[in-house]
């Protein structure tokens, strides 16, 4: 509904600020993961065609909650623009193999800044095919395939493998983890010295600990 990056919002603080928690699974109810924001109440609020993007800053902000810690959407269905965005900025996707995902702003004129993060994850041409082709759903199979989703499962082993998933992470030490997450996303549009600077720099936050 048109409250949901309020709302995760509130659950990626939670995870941000918990020291006990190393990585967080996000999945949904019912047919569909996210099936993005309720433009008929959208309309009925006023807000102009346009308005309805989700922000979107870093790897895990469907709603601008910055957290490096490894958050993994288990898309158990229907992934739709606004949850497509939420989706999209977990560290990690793992798709039931009947899950569909689609940008569908496109079709009511409405913006979807995510979008300009998508080409890292699946190339330039899939990305303009995704965010402009908005009568298309694309199969859980297609979005592996071109990158964006790590893994594909039948859906009542869906949940199974994101918590073996996230069982892994928890085996790592989770300060080094994050740097890592950190690293790639900034890394990407440093040049190679610069991203060698930040990387030594940021890797000081490693020295005398125990782990």
């Amino acid at each position: 509904g048109g409250g949901l990056p309020e709302r995760i919002q509130e659950h990626w603080n939670a995870v941000n600020e918990d020291d006990d928690v190393w990585a967080a699974i996000l999945t949904g109810t019912g047919r569909a993961f996210c099936a993005g924001a309720d433009l008929k109440a959208m309309n009925e609020s006023g807000r102009p065609a346009g308005s309805g993007s989700m922000v979107a800053t870093g790897p895990t902000k469907g709603a601008a909650v910055p957290t490096w810690k490894p958050t993994i959407a288990a898309i158990n269905g229907y992934a739709i623009a606004g949850g497509w965005s939420v989706a999209q900025y977990c560290t990690f996707r793992i798709a039931a193999e009947h899950a569909e995902m689609n940008i569908a702003e496109a079709r009511w004129n409405q913006a979807a800044g995510f979008v300009a993060t998508l080409s890292r994850l699946v190339g330039m041409g899939t990305a303009l095919e995704f965010c402009i082709m908005g009568d298309r759903r694309f199969t859980a199979q297609r979005a592996y395939e071109v990158g964006l989703v790590n893994k594909v499962v039948p859906k009542e082993q869906l949940m199974d493998e994101a918590i073996e998933w996230a069982r892994t992470i928890l085996r790592m030490a989770p300060r080094v983890v994050q740097n890592f997450n950190q690293l790639v996303h900034r890394g990407y549009s440093m040049s190679t010295l610069d991203a060698q600077a930040f990387a030594s720099a940021l890797e000081f936050n490693l020295r005398g600990m125990e782990d």
